[in-house]
């Protein structure tokens, strides 16, 4: 599709952008996360008057009838954010019955981890208009600026479109302050959706994933898309801010444990060891567990750090192992040692946190002797502590 946004969208006065969450593949009970990516870029665009509708094919049917309903002629733009993997697949999908239902009139906007790391692979793509490279906050809302006053997109930071002069990619855009991040939107999505059992809180039967109260890694692993999208930048929200946003929705929601999903919580561990003191405070009484935990940066925590996090309601922690192969953490650049992953299971059982490590299989030059090194990693660490996972 050509950027010519004459095509696109005439009626300024209920301007309406649709998002797109494809399945996974794997989407049953808590693994049906809330589809963080297009809240964040919603809260902008709602902010300045547009109009949201935000449909997750992991918590609703979305056939050709139910988009025909949601794309009227105010609609500006379609986005749709994808991972890695099949969620590629339902994506194409989607965006194949966008196209036919508004005969190509409609834009379709990708987003998300994958086209934001190899853009040039999705633009080629006919059901790709145009891709948003990294953080889509602020650059989906300048996009629907510019179509809404019909101005071109050649000059807007971070994305890749099509247009009558070909392929076109413009510099990258400069990363956000979390700071002045809006809250999440929740009322444009049925949360009970997401609000769950969850898999590793257990005994709480009302737990969500709220999202993130930093962006970012500044280590150097080499598989992971955070350090190619945000550059290994650790950008952290103040300590009132995450308190806020933690002891809110917990209230707002009847919450009894949290994911908090941040790429790395304990990078500071003096503010991390704050917002635990303002959970305590707050007598929320939940349980948590973070999704993005150092065996290294764990093991340079105090016991009394340890015990205030354990306080808090630090039910579960997630660790990212990787591999019981010292050559191919060192392949990773992962900055740390087996020894590592060992101590930090003994510890999280002294202090009754359940460890929960991800292991990966099939890294480049990986043979089967480090795949039996992973192997033999796993028995050890149930060996050591029954309740690691």
């Amino acid at each position: 599709m050509k950027n010519d946004t004459s095509l696109f969208f005439n009626n300024k006065e209920c301007a309406q952008v649709v998002l797109l969450y494809p399945k996974t593949g794997m989407d049953f009970g808590s693994t049906v996360a809330p589809p963080h990516s297009l809240l964040a870029v919603a809260a902008p665009l709602l902010k300045n008057g547009y109009k949201v509708r935000i449909l997750d094919q992991r918590a609703e049917r979305i056939t050709e009838e139910v988009l025909k309903k949601e794309l009227s002629s105010d609609t500006i733009c379609v986005g749709i954010s994808t991972m890695a993997g099949t969620q590629i697949y339902f994506a194409l999908g989607l965006a194949k019955m966008v196209r036919l239902i508004t005969n190509g009139k409609v834009p379709i906007v990708w987003g998300g981890c994958q086209p934001s790391v190899v853009p040039e692979h999705f633009i080629k793509n006919e059901y790709v208009d145009f891709v948003v490279i990294g953080e889509g906050d602020i650059t989906l809302l300048d996009m629907v600026k510019a179509w809404d006053t019909k101005q071109p997109l050649e000059k807007l930071p971070g994305i890749m479109f099509k247009s009558g002069a070909g392929i076109i990619k413009t510099p990258p855009r400069e990363l956000l302050d979390v700071e002045e991040l809006l809250p999440v939107p929740w009322d444009i999505v049925n949360i009970e959706n997401y609000i769950h059992r969850d898999m590793y809180i257990f005994d709480r039967d009302r737990v969500l994933d709220i999202g993130q109260t930093s962006r970012g890694c500044p280590f150097r692993c080499t598989f992971c898309s955070s350090a190619a999208i945000r550059q290994r930048k650790w950008r952290p929200m103040s300590v009132k801010k995450s308190i806020n946003m933690i002891v809110d929705t917990v209230r707002r929601y009847k919450l009894n444990g949290l994911w908090l999903r941040d790429d790395e919580f304990y990078i500071d561990r003096k503010r991390a060891d704050a917002i635990f003191k303002g959970i305590i405070a707050a007598d929320i009484n939940i349980h948590f567990y973070t999704s993005g935990t150092r065996c290294d940066v764990f093991m340079g925590a105090t016991d009394d750090e340890i015990e205030t996090m354990k306080h808090a309601g630090a039910h579960s922690l997630k660790f990212g192992a990787e591999s019981g192969s010292q050559r191919i953490l060192d392949l990773m650049q992962k900055g740390m040692k087996t020894e590592h992953i060992i101590a930090t299971n003994l510890r999280c059982k002294k202090y009754g946190i359940i460890p929960v490590f991800s292991l990966m299989i099939g890294y480049p030059t990986e043979t089967f002797e480090d795949v039996d090194k992973t192997i033999d990693i796993m028995s050890r660490l149930k060996r050591d502590n029954p309740q690691a996972k």
